[in-house]
């Protein structure tokens, strides 16, 4: 402090600044809430009769939960620091085998559920051997794994869809409400908050952001990244399993192509989930909103006779969208930075 004229003053300006405006604030977490909103509503303005029919929403809540569930499977790895292009490929092999053993061997279908579920982590335990522990790339690792699986359900399938009489609770684990509610949407809630939890409250979420944010730093503070790239690819195996055993139950069928078709919306979804609650940073509440933006966009457009080749149109200019808001994000945050 300094005395001028008899009164003290700070020698340096002031460092403080007001905080960013609570708007700005609002729309960069949650913009997406924004967006989803308004395409509700715009397409329920444009068809009334059917856009804001029950029967719509529910078939939108329940189709669309085999992608949420596998963009949540996507999330593990990418929060690690790593790429999973395995996921899809493991679905299309989950929902052969959770239909093809109960159809084609026999097996009760308690059995092959688990099996299929088994099969999914170890899929994933491996990807994580492979990365985390032989150091190979994940991007070409996971798309090799992938192409394996991929033929392995050829074979399986013979290269051909199956279907038959399944077990009527078989069916009813996809098909079933809760109180009007879909169940499979409210196996995407319960897995979501599971995740947002795990990442949010436990030290294996936080060591796990820490590996994908710096993994040398995470290294130097003792964090045991390769048990954590192994566990995070684990639980996406497991889960892209489950998106294909549930898969199965709404279906009543398997078509061992199905995955491919899956694994672009998947990681539109999580990329544009990123925009949206945590910015910057993969997220399970964001990519679910993400999933049924999407969902509910491409639904429209196909009430309003939209074509078929929507869909991929829909997502591919979504992901590019996801792409460029991340990138200005990272901009911004790190323009403040330097001003700060």
């Amino acid at each position: 402090m300094s005395v001028i004229q008899g009164k003290k003053t700070d020698q340096f300006p002031s460092t403080h600044k007001p905080p960013p405006p609570l708007l700005g604030k609002l729309l960069s977490h949650y913009g997406l809430v924004l967006v989803l909103f308004i395409v509700v509503v715009l397409f329920g303005l444009l068809r009334p009769d059917t856009f804001f029919s029950v029967a719509n929403a529910r078939m939108i809540a329940s189709t669309n939960a085999v992608l949420a569930i596998l963009a949540l499977a996507a999330i593990a790895p990418l929060v690690a620091g790593q790429f999973d292009l395995s996921i899809g490929f493991t679905l299309s092999l989950a929902q052969s085998l959770a239909t093809g053993l109960i159809l084609m061997q026999g097996l009760d279908p308690m059995l092959a559920i688990f099996v299929a579920l088994s099969a999914g982590l170890l899929i994933g335990l491996l990807n994580g051997l492979l990365v985390a522990y032989a150091g190979l790339n994940a991007f070409i690792t996971t798309l090799a794994t992938g192409i394996l699986i991929q033929g392995f359900t050829q074979w399986y399938t013979n290269g051909e869809s199956i279907f038959g009489n399944l077990p009527s609770w078989f069916l009813a684990i996809g098909r079933s409400e809760l109180n009007g509610i879909p169940l499979p949407l409210i196996y995407v809630i319960v897995i979501a908050t599971a995740l947002w939890l795990a990442y949010e409250r436990t030290s294996w979420g936080r060591r796990s952001l820490a590996t994908g944010g710096n993994e040398r730093a995470a290294l130097f503070s003792g964090v045991n990244v390769r048990r954590i790239t192994l566990s995070s690819f684990g639980l996406a195996g497991f889960l892209s399993a489950l998106a294909g055993v549930l898969s199965a139950t709404i279906l009543g069928s398997a078509n061992p192509n199905v995955g491919g078709n899956y694994l672009l919306s998947a990681f539109a979804a999580v990329f544009l989930g990123a925009t949206c609650i945590r910015p910057g940073r993969f997220n399970a509440p964001g990519t679910v909103i993400a999933v049924y933006t999407l969902a509910i966009g491409i639904a429209g457009l196909q009430q309003m006779g939209a074509s078929f080749y929507v869909e991929q149109l829909f997502n591919g200019a979504a992901l590019l969208a996801a792409l460029g808001l991340a990138k200005w994000s990272i901009l911004r945050r790190a323009t403040k930075a330097s001003k700060s």
